[in-house]
């Protein structure tokens, strides 16, 4: 009885220690790579509780928690991991991302160091380094050791970007903007150097100049509205009024929350007699910022103009109220209250302003005219005073600062879009409207297999921590159906959609193999397994390779899956697409897929053939443009290749227009 008892209180340590480490891990790298980071840190919490002696599942878990944003956990995760094995650099190297997401440029500094240490060639170590350092106020220290970088890499544009940078620290304009310069007959197309320049020659009142290198700023980063803002404030010095208005509808296109693009533009359009166009940009400045008397005051004005003297009335009493020595607030608010009858009151304004002409007169007041502000002064002379952001002079400082589960190039990002799958989620898109639709799909849905909808999307998102609880709720209820008799088709079918969400791909393979062998015309399970075998092979022998690139603070430090899609197996893949085409010739989707299949496997002729047949099935299939878009552009036939990535971005993949962008530099150099 004694050795029965003994035996039942070690059972749950014994179910703990005989997990299948590798097989866990293995399931949370794969949720990992597609971006579902919740379920991701479930998978590496199991193997953690059963050995947690192991470093693997305290850096992935890391990685999940930094792009998350805890970075004190991923911190945490990062030195756990380190203790159990001390000779992994990329641990180092999410730890000193992290440190300095929360401030802590010490110590990232001292894991900088030591990566260089390790490796001394890791250009973007030293480059962080040096950041760190500028943080830390240790100019002198980073500016030696740019210098060492600059004979290590003398052809890496960044580092004068960065010396610039210290310059400016040190107040040394004239040096920074020659070694802007500098970086910018390295690269120039650096949008960050050509903004920086931009700025630099604005403050010496070069605007003309300024709106030239925010043109060509612009052609790189079509999408970045720092850039439009500060062209619309060089034409406005130009007086290209309509111009700079231009630039700011642009602006808020791409920002709609933008302070300064809706004060300005506000001003413009009060300028321009579009007065109540301008209050609506006041309402919502003061929505975001109820505080702003410079806006409210512009506001009371505009409502002046436009006849509605009693809000004007309001709207100058609460800017008085925090600015009563403002004279013309007086002067307004007089001829307001005479407008609607208010004499008394009216009167008792003009006293004031009366007596305070008087005071200005003979105290000789004077106002040094300019005609910018900061966001946050609020100087009530300067209400007509165009804004510019709270920034310093951080031209170069831009920390890697996004870890990404997706294959990724800084130089030109050439994967092409992703698959379509069946998924019970699928993320929203503010630009691409429309809703996929299949009849296979449609009829899984009808029959009711499912107690949730099932959907065919390129857009999958990832799974919320109740709905990991739902799946593994009813992946228990179908196990135990299963185990009182046969399994069904659809049950099997039920089980690998769940394996599938939660990113369990041979569990997902197996039940769908067990449907194809009793049905072999199962369109869904043909269509998933293709999915889910395509997943495996991209995910299976996939290391993420940490790789911090110092650029821009939208280029970052990312996981890099390093794939050759050339040496895997994909014709077991492409036969499951075509059986599954050959019962149904209508479904674009699949067409889309196998082109995705035999693109991945340098099929160039075939996935030319299928992306065309699938457009022809659905003229709006922005992901086929942009894959037979890059097809046709690695196969010379640029212009073809231009007309497919203008097609996509005109549907909505944005993505389209930066890449078409940076295959025209390539283009041009190979044609120097």
């Amino acid at each position: 009885m004694k050795r029965v008892l003994i035996l039942l209180l070690f059972l749950p340590l014994i179910g703990k220690a005989q997990i299948n480490a590798d097989g866990v891990i293995s399931m949370g790298r794969n949720a990992l790579y597609y971006e579902d980071y919740v379920l991701a840190i479930q998978y590496f919490n199991e193997v953690i509780e059963a050995k947690p002696y192991l470093y693997e599942p305290y850096y992935y878990r890391g990685v999940a928690k930094y792009y998350l944003g805890d970075y004190v956990g991923a911190a945490s995760d990062c030195s756990a991991s380190i203790d159990r094995d001390p000779f992994i650099d990329n641990c180092f190297r999410l730890r000193a991302i992290s440190l300095i997401m929360t401030g802590d440029f010490k110590k990232a500094a001292d894991d900088y160091r030591l990566l260089i240490s390790h490796i001394n060639d890791d250009k973007d170590a030293w480059y962080n380094l040096i950041l760190c350092q500028s943080q830390l106020k240790e100019f002198k220290d980073a500016d030696r050791l740019l210098d060492s970088m600059i004979l290590k890499w003398p052809k890496y544009a960044r580092c004068y970007m960065l010396k610039a940078q210290i310059a400016l620290e040190q107040k040394d304009s004239v040096l920074a903007e020659n070694l802007i310069d500098q970086s910018l007959r390295i690269d120039s197309f650096d949008v960050d150097a050509l903004s920086a320049k931009a700025t630099l020659v604005m403050r010496k009142d070069s605007f003309q100049l300024a709106e030239q290198y925010f043109d060509r700023a612009i052609i790189q980063s079509p999408r970045k509205a720092g850039f439009f803002l500060g062209r619309a404030m060089a034409r406005y010095e130009q007086k290209k009024l309509r111009g700079a208005m231009d630039d700011y509808n642009v602006a808020l296109d791409i920002e709609p929350d933008n302070y300064p693009g809706h004060y300005n533009r506000g001003l413009l359009r009060m300028q321009v007699g579009e007065n109540n166009l301008a209050i609506e940009d006041f309402n919502f400045v003061l929505k975001k910022e109820p505080h702003d008397r410079l806006a409210l005051y512009n506001r009371a004005i505009l409502q002046e103009l436009t006849g509605n003297y009693r809000a004007a009335i309001n709207d100058y009493t609460l800017v008085l109220r925090d600015y009563p020595n403002f004279i013309a607030g007086y002067e307004n608010r007089a001829r307001c209250r005479r407008k609607i009858g208010d004499n008394v009151h009216a009167l008792a304004d003009e006293r004031k302003v009366f007596i305070a002409r008087l005071d200005e007169t003979f105290g000789q007041r004077k106002h040094v005219a300019r005609n910018t502000r900061k966001q946050k002064e609020q100087n009530i002379d300067e209400y007509q005073n165009l804004v510019i952001e709270d920034e310093s002079d951080d031209i170069a400082k831009f920390y890697s600062s996004d870890y990404r589960g997706r294959v990724q190039n800084q130089e030109v990002n050439v994967e092409p879009q992703p698959l379509y799958v069946l998924t019970f989620s699928v993320k929203p898109s503010d630009v691409i409207q429309r809703k996929d639709y299949a009849v296979f799909v449609d009829k899984l849905n009808a029959a009711k297999i499912f107690n949730r909808e099932l959907f065919i999307s390129a857009r999958e998102s990832a799974i919320s921590e109740a709905e990991i609880k739902d799946f593994d709720a009813e992946n228990t209820r179908l196990e135990r159906q299963i185990g009182k008799g046969r399994a069904s088709t659809v049950q099997l079918f039920s089980l690998a959609m769940i394996a599938s969400a939660k990113r369990d791909y041979q569990s997902a393979i197996s039940s769908l193999d067990q449907v194809i062998q009793v049905d072999s015309d199962y369109e869904a399970a043909l269509f998933l397994r293709a999915v889910v075998r395509a997943r495996q092979l991209e995910t299976q022998n996939n290391e993420p390779q940490i790789k911090s690139q110092g650029k821009a603070a939208n280029n970052s430090d990312q996981i890099k899956y390093q794939t050759d899609n050339t040496k895997m197996n994909y014709s077991p893949l492409i036969a499951d697409m075509s059986r599954a085409i050959s019962m149904d010739p209508k479904c674009p989707y699949l067409y889309y897929n196998r082109g995705c299949f035999y693109q991945k496997t340098k099929q160039t002729y075939e996935a030319v053939a299928d992306y065309t047949k699938a457009i022809e099935l659905l003229p709006d299939l922005a992901e086929a443009y942009y894959n037979r878009g890059i097809l046709y552009v690695g196969v010379g036939e640029y212009e073809k290749g231009y007309t497919d990535l203008s097609k996509a971005g005109e549907l909505g993949l944005y993505a389209a227009y930066s890449l078409m962008k940076q295959f025209r530099k390539v283009q041009n150099k190979q044609n120097k």
